[in-house]
């Protein structure tokens, strides 16, 4: 048995504060605000208590009835109310290490075009989708020149358009009907508009009731933009986002742009722990390697996905994510991000193993 009980909280930082004055010695496996993904860390990883918060509302149901619905199938985890002392139930814990998964809104996001964002976003969403057993989703907000649909082989219809005239009605469990499910890995996605004309049609207000009902449908969400750092539609899409990916390559033009971004980012108050630099489409022999690249940005990186163009292609063309394929080292590369990311999150141990091999033949 473990000497310390641990905890998951279904609520905020808040009755996290609350959980640690009355069990100060008690490790917490993570505090989650989404019902949804309480379910799936309870059916990963093994907990001794689940503390909610009284004000916390799930989906479709009450409060009472969803934990009688968990207490039914995980009937030896106690549940209580925060500040309640009351136990309903208790579980002997397994010495496994515990992993916290949070809810996440991750935007991808370049002030400089080409430079790979739609490739990272679908891999990264894919890859999170297989993870949370497609507990996640990606929307496709590059308004004019969206191409998620074609990375990810998927059909015209439907697309964000065909949202709009119920939008204002819809439920977050309502978002299915206007989703696209890519079969290999479990992710949802909200396709851009497919015609030109049609993009006009979608404004910020739109986009703002888009992010906000995906957040409370799934945990995770991915979205992809467009680089015009001036767009209203952006500007909402980073404002939304508890996590940008910045997205750079070893490009002269593309570092002065992400440097420039990165002054505004910082005068209008993006936190400079919430932004995640990438280094996309690395060469080893650049004139500018990482080193250099960090020194100018004065950023650490994230991650350095290396320069893989016949596997990008293939992948591309075929419209299955490099995150599918097998031992290659791009394909670790984008798992190792995922870990990056969402350091919670369970990669599967094939795939972590797999990117220490590659990583130590290449350096």
């Amino acid at each position: 048995m473990r000497d310390k009980t641990s905890i998951l909280i279904a609520g905020n930082h808040g009755t996290e504060e609350v959980v640690r004055r009355e069990q100060p010695d008690a490790r917490l496996v993570g505090v989650l605000q989404d019902l949804a993904l309480v379910e799936y860390v309870a059916a990963e990883v093994p907990i001794d208590e689940l503390v909610i918060d009284p004000n916390i509302s799930p989906r479709g149901e009450t409060l009472e009835q969803w934990i009688g619905r968990f207490n039914n199938v995980y009937p030896d985890v106690y549940v209580r109310i925060a500040g309640q002392s009351k136990r309903l139930d208790w579980q002997e814990a397994d010495n496994i290490p515990a992993r916290v998964v949070t809810s996440q809104t991750i935007v991808v996001w370049s002030p400089k075009g080409g430079v790979g964002k739609t490739f990272l976003a679908t891999n990264l969403a894919c890859a999170t989708a297989m993870i949370t057993k497609g507990n996640s989703a990606l929307l496709d907000l590059d308004i004019y020149s969206g191409d998620v649909s074609t990375y990810l082989d998927l059909a015209d219809e439907p697309t964000i358009t065909q949202m709009l005239p119920a939008l204002m009605s819809l439920r977050p469990d309502g978002l299915d009907k206007y989703v696209q499910r890519h079969a290999p890995s479990g992710l949802s996605v909200i396709c851009g508009p497919q015609r030109l004309e049609l993009s006009n049609l979608v404004n910020v207000e739109h986009i703002k009731n888009i992010i906000g009902l995906a957040e409370k449908r799934w945990g995770l969400v991915y979205i992809d933009t467009s680089p015009d750092i001036s767009s209203d539609i952006v500007g909402e899409c980073i404002e939304a986002a508890s996590t940008l990916i910045l997205v750079t390559t070893q490009d002269v033009c593309a570092l002065k742009q992400v440097k420039t971004a990165l002054g505004i980012l910082k005068k209008i108050g993006i936190s400079d722990t919430s932004i995640f630099l990438v280094l996309n489409r690395c060469v080893e022999d650049s004139p500018i390697p990482k080193r250099k690249v960090e020194e100018y940005l004065d950023k650490r990186l994230v991650a350095a996905i290396p320069d893989d163009r016949k596997t990008v292609e293939k992948s591309i063309f075929q419209g299955k994510p490099v995150v599918l394929f097998g031992k290659t080292e791009i394909s670790a590369s984008l798992w190792d991000l995922v870990s990056a990311i969402s350091p919670g999150l369970p990669v599967p141990e094939r795939e972590k193993k797999q990117g220490k091999s590659k990583r130590r033949r290449l350096w």
